[in-house]
């Protein structure tokens, strides 16, 4: 064998070593993008449930919640600033939840449930109040984006979740 023939035979198999490199290279960045992404869901509904967790286990909370969502100017200054907290906290994990659909690491088969979520409470007489003296503490892009962006289909407000007590049906002596 000539070393000409040896070369060319080194070249073939690094050449093959590259490609495999390669290869090996992009299952490893399919792989970690998969990661991000399941870690980015764990952590919006973590932070999510930590606020129903929340909401739901203080019934004053939950029923306030409801109550400004539709009418923020019938609460009181105490009222008011403690909604405004809870508002602000909500919809900056809404404005997260944006952040990562738009940089890709947030499915939109999920995203599609919490947008409609998001605009539901968006669409609510009483956040639309708040929203007015707070649109300036979020991020231009997420504000255009609740201000323009319309709902697909029609989701019940938590005010007419909580006010289903004569369309439920009546439980059976069996």
């Amino acid at each position: 064998m000539t070393l000409d023939q040896v070369a060319n035979i080194g070249e073939i198999i690094g050449s093959i070593a590259v490609i495999i490199s390669i290869i090996y290279l992009a299952i490893q960045i399919r792989t970690n993008t998969e990661a991000e992404r399941t870690s980015t869901y764990q952590a919006v509904v973590s932070d999510f449930g930590a606020l129903n967790n929340t909401m739901a286990s203080t019934p004053e909370l939950s029923n306030l919640f409801v109550e400004a969502m539709e009418d923020y100017h019938q609460l009181s200054s105490d009222e008011r600033a403690r909604i405004s907290q809870l508002f602000f906290q909500c919809f900056h994990y809404f404005e997260n939840m944006f952040y990562q659909n738009q940089k890709g690491y947030l499915d939109e088969e999920v995203w599609t449930g919490w947008k409609r979520l998001m605009l539901t409470y968006y669409s609510r007489p009483g956040f639309k109040t708040w929203w007015e003296h707070r649109r300036d503490v979020y991020s231009e892009s997420f504000a255009l984006f609740l201000e323009t962006e319309k709902l697909d289909r029609k989701v019940a407000s938590y005010h007419e979740i909580s006010n289903l007590k004569s369309a439920l049906p009546e439980k059976r002596n069996e």
